[in-house]
């Protein structure tokens, strides 16, 4: 026998049975004389553990993003990919068979229950974004998440909706469409719709309950009068009813409002189709330029002019650092003089801002500008001075962009790999081959090489041409790896992949890994095992290694409530004896979950370790606008997760009850390998439930069972007891005296029925 050698043990009740497939860790070598003798051994998930990799390097994260964009093909509610990148690393990066990874999917019904949740959370953390944000702002701290259209922007009349209480109303609905992916012809359909209720206004009475700016009704399930009174949750309501009108696109814009609000005036809204298009288009070209460009005429400059003065800019502020820390589009780092900081996609903005004197709607994310330009190749691209040249496997995974300087291969922008300095200006040269995408911005007049100016498509133009109604979203959640349009939790939560897309532009990882080569190549390489780990727990599965060595990972049905977890029937003789615990240890009132920057998670060659170096503002902010927020003072919690039907006055009884006697018990983790607020607040379920379940703990005894497993049911009929399996323990002694036993680990004790009055104080199992 030597280390790593593959051990399997069968036992008996009524024949063979195999219980343990592992690997030896520890074997004899040599004995002086004849004995018995110790061996020790892990699971198969030990070929997980000792197998290193590197995440960072490019072909890791061409497979994950590759692995994402398969995955958001699918149709339905999804598990945002994982899964996918799951079966496609064990097979490609491990060899481990598919036919022997066994991940079950999340109950169907769990989504529809967590939803009502998720938007009861997502509504009640709608308002302490906006105290952050004030917060924020008044500090001079950069604001975190998507950034709003400026009211300022509305300078034309707009039939009779001119005052600034209009203006910043549509300003309101159109940011908020923005921020759930809704296209230019959504916001103008909204704003349509909320003249024809409201006259644009936040009516606080209407006909029968209605108010607020989509005159909703509480009574009909739009939410709570204070709800519906903050414009931006009823704006956002209003878009999750609107993306569930099919082929919306097909048909006339009043046509839809009627789809959504079902008035007895249907061609009512129609009128207002001219005024909701003049204020979208106006909200779409921007404003608040800095006051020292307010005298340039604003709408186009040549290409080359361009190109011009993002050079002469980078040469006249040589050290402008790169950095990802100031979200969205924010006015103030763009006029900064110099800006405090820049990534690539903020550069283009910061350029564009200068020579055209606004922003003209051009986004920031490098795929999301690329949506918004002209296509063209890349050889014209690099040809042509002031265009855009874009690095990315497909439109959706572009991932950094840069401004071409006209002679074929030179450009500038903002932190790419082999650029010295790895910040903001001229980068070194690069072969056509290294570019995927080339495009042309609007309003730019472009020559390429020897010939005429390009507009828009039309050579020798010299007009400039109104911005062009595309009727679809440019920049959508449908372009983010793993987004699924049908998924109600992408609707809700916008475009997220799960997993981070390390690139050149924003992990310094990244470069790190692209750089040890040759015998350093393991030098940053780590076990498979804890990548493997956040997967599952972000979509709130247990894993562990099955009796024939297969790996399986399903989610946890602590109560039984959504019929996955296989239940054993256990009769009274089968055990030998047990006693529940009961302990406040593991309580958690409060469970906050924030996903870690990507730029902060560094390696260090000197220790081997990851170097956690999260400044403490980035992370406040984080912090300030996660939505990994599960508590007990949301009512909807103890159905959804737990099966007990409360009104929202006993839910609220029940929490006061836990506060007054155990106190408030917060538990906030950072989960350094996942992104974006779906997996955020997946996270913060899959632990806030793991810890309410594990408050009751016992080790039962029992006759040898092999056909349990963990994540399993028992039941006693008896005692009226049932409890969630967490580890099954088979003990085995051959020869005299011996034989074969069982111990089960449980936790979330339960009755199996209400009836009686045994174990009273328990939840009832299977949510009856």
């Amino acid at each position: 026998m030597a280390p790593n050698d593959r051990i399997s043990v069968q036992m008996k009740r009524l024949k063979w049975v195999q219980v343990y497939t592992g690997y030896l860790n520890k074997v004899p070598l040599l004995t002086a004389w004849p004995r018995v003798v110790h061996l020790t051994s892990s699971c198969s998930l030990k070929r997980l553990q000792y197998w290193y990799w590197d995440s960072h390097a490019e072909a890791s994260q061409a497979m994950v993003r590759q692995a994402l964009e398969d995955a958001g093909k699918d149709s339905g509610v999804s598990d945002g990919g994982m899964t996918n990148v799951a079966l496609t690393v064990l097979k490609k990066v491990v060899g481990w068979p598919s036919s022997k990874a066994h991940i079950a999917a999340i109950p169907g019904n769990w989504f529809s229950v967590v939803e009502a949740l998720a938007k009861q959370i997502d509504a009640e953390l709608t308002g302490a974004d906006e105290i952050a944000r004030t917060l924020f702002e008044a500090l001079g701290t950069a604001s975190v998440g998507s950034g709003g259209a400026d009211s300022s922007a509305l300078t034309g009349k707009y039939g009779q909706f001119n005052s600034a209480e209009h203006k910043k109303n549509a300003a309101t609905i159109y940011s908020v469409g923005k921020q759930v992916g809704a296209s230019t012809r959504d916001c103008i359909i909204a704003i349509m719709t909320a003249m024809q209720e409201s006259g644009l206004v936040n009516l606080d009475h209407g006909d029968r309950d209605s108010i607020g700016l989509f005159q909703q009704r509480p009574s009909m399930g739009w939410g709570t009068r204070e709800q519906i009174m903050n414009p931006e949750y009823s704006s956002k309501k209003f878009y999750e009813v609107l993306f569930k009108v099919k082929n919306r696109d097909q048909m006339d814009m009043w046509e839809v409002c009627q789809k959504v609000q079902r008035s007895a005036f249907p061609r009512a809204y129609e009128k207002h189709e001219k005024p909701a298009t003049g204020m979208v288009r106006d909200l779409e070209k921007g404003g608040g330029g800095a006051s020292g460009l307010k005298s340039k005429p604003q709408g186009t400059i040549s290409g080359l002019a361009l190109a011009q003065l993002s050079v002469n800019f980078c040469k006249k502020y040589p050290n402008i650092p790169y950095t990802q820390k100031y979200g969205g589009t924010q006015m103030a780092i763009l006029n900064g003089e110099p800006p405090p900081g820049l990534d690539c996609s903020s550069f283009v903005q910061a350029m564009y801002l200068r020579g055209l004197g606004s922003l003209y709607g051009i986004p920031r994310v490098a795929s999301a500008q690329y949506g918004h330009c002209k296509p063209v190749s890349v050889k014209m691209a690099l040809a042509t001075p002031g265009a855009l040249v874009f690095k990315g496997g497909s439109p959706g995974s572009i991932h950094h962009v840069e401004m071409s300087l006209g002679d074929g291969k030179s450009t500038i922008g903002a932190h790419r790999a082999g650029a010295k300095p790895h910040d903001v200006g001229v980068n070194p040269p690069m072969p056509p081959s290294y570019w995927d995408y080339g495009g042309f911005l609007p309003r730019i007049a472009y020559t390429t090489g020897a010939g005429g100016v390009i507009f828009d498509g039309v050579d020798g133009g010299t007009e400039i041409p109104e911005a062009p109604d595309s009727g679809v979203e440019l920049v959508t959640g449908a372009d983010a790896p793993g987004y699924n349009s049908d998924d109600p939790f992408d609707k809700l939560f916008g475009d997220n992949a799960w997993l981070p897309i390390s690139t050149a532009e924003n992990d310094p990882n990244y470069l790190m890994a692209q750089a040890l080569a040759g015998p350093r190549a393991l030098l940053n390489d780590q076990p498979l095992l804890p990548y493997l780990k956040n997967l599952f727990n972000s979509t709130m599965r247990s894993f562990c290694s099955a009796p024939n060595g297969d790996l399986i990972a399903w989610y946890p049905d602590y109560y039984g409530k959504w019929g996955t977890a296989a239940k054993m029937v256990i009769q009274p003789i089968e055990v030998q004896d047990f006693e529940v615990s009961w302990s406040d240890d593991y309580m958690v009132t409060h469970q906050f979950v924030v996903t870690s920057p990507q730029t902060t998670n560094l390696f260090d060659p000197a220790t081997g370790t990851v170097q956690n170096s999260v400044g403490e503002s980035v992370l406040a902010q984080m912090a300030a606008f996660t939505t990994g927020v599960v508590t007990i003072d949301f009512p909807g919690v103890w159905k959804a997760l737990f099966g007990m039907d409360m009104t929202e006055k006993q839910a609220k009884e029940y929490a006061d009850w836990i506060k007054q006697r155990f106190g408030a018990r917060p538990d906030y983790q950072q989960l350094p390998g996942l992104v974006g607020p779906k997996a955020q607040l997946f996270s913060a379920i899959f632990l806030f439930m793991r810890q309410f379940a594990y408050q009751y703990s016992a080790n039962v005894p029992l006759t040898f069972m092999p056909e349990l497993y963990p994540g399993m049911i028992i039941q006693i009929p008896e005692f009226n007891f049932q409890a969630y399996v967490t580890t099954v323990t088979h003990n085995f002694r051959f020869g005299s005296g011996g034989g074969f036993s069982t111990s089960v680990a449980i936790a979330a004790p339960a009755r199996i029925s209400g009836k009686g009055n045994k174990l009273l104080g328990l939840p009832v199992g299977g949510g009856a």
